[in-house]
């Protein structure tokens, strides 16, 4: 017997029982948008942090801009925690 579609009885508050139908919704179009967002955001973030180390290591150098992004990175979490 399917899960989906069963009839239920329910007992209310005042003490009576109603049969009740559970209801068969669909969200999985929400989650893919959910998904979808999400993925877009962190493959911003990846765009923005590989301009950031492009611009740091134009600035000073590739061994000073790693420095400084984890000086950076090591503040940030400091000031967060």
């Amino acid at each position: 017997m399917s899960r989906y579609n069963v009839r239920v009885r329910a007992k209310l508050s005042h003490g009576l029982i109603k049969t009740v139908q559970n209801c068969n919704v669909d969200d999985r179009p929400e989650k893919l948008h959910m998904f979808t967002k999400i993925v877009m955001e962190k493959q911003a973030l990846r765009e923005r942090y590989i301009k950031l180390m492009d611009d740091a290591e134009k600035a000073v150098g590739r061994k000073e801009a790693l420095y400084l992004l984890r000086d950076a990175e090591i503040i940030w979490n400091k000031i967060n925690s």
